[in-house]
């Protein structure tokens, strides 16, 4: 089966359109659509397991959570992402399908998307006034890379012990973010 060519040069409303018809997700860097791989089992429990960690802490501070299917849009950069995991604070963020102004974004990677979450998503997540932290995730090591908002920016990488969702005022176990039970 031939796989049908991509569009390039579309506005953010270009893409909005074709994203809304499409059958696949994808993201939005400046006028170039990429299509999103689709995502292990392993992939789905972790972000559900960092969903199932942040929910009842959102909502007791009336946050929102988002999980995979939603998108960040940053217009200072012209792009859309479809983070794994966002938690949603800011009052200003009123639409149910697109969002600007998380305090924390989680990425679990897999070998199609490691490169683009830890340089790009990166960079790019840096430059939402809003976000606290960005958290890394990776299955293959178990492990946590945690970027926090602390007089600029400062990462960490954890093997175990627990993780710390500042704008929820929540530590979360590395033994409950990685169990696959």
């Amino acid at each position: 089966m031939a796989s049908r060519p991509l569009p390039t040069n579309l506005s953010p409303e270009e893409y909005l359109r074709f994203e809304e018809h499409s059958q696949t997700r994808h993201e939005y860097v400046d006028g170039i659509v990429y299509e999103m791989p689709g995502e292990s089992l392993e992939h789905n429990q972790i972000a559900g397991n960092i969903y199932a960690e942040l929910r009842k802490p959102a909502r007791a501070l009336g946050c929102k959570l988002a999980i995979e299917g939603v998108k960040l849009w940053l217009p200072q950069l012209n792009r859309y992402y479809y983070p794994d995991v966002m938690v949603l604070c800011d009052p200003r963020d009123t639409d149910s399908h697109i969002f600007r102004y998380p305090c924390f974004i989680a990425e679990v990677i897999s070998p199609h998307t490691e490169a683009t979450d830890r340089r790009e998503k990166l960079q790019a997540y840096k430059s939402i006034e809003t976000l606290q932290t960005y958290w890394i995730v990776d299955p293959s090591t178990r492990s946590l890379e945690v970027f926090e908002r602390r007089q600029g920016w400062q990462g960490l990488r954890l093997e175990a012990g627990s993780a710390r969702v500042g704008c929820l005022n929540l530590e979360v176990s590395l033994e409950d973010l990685f169990s696959l039970a």
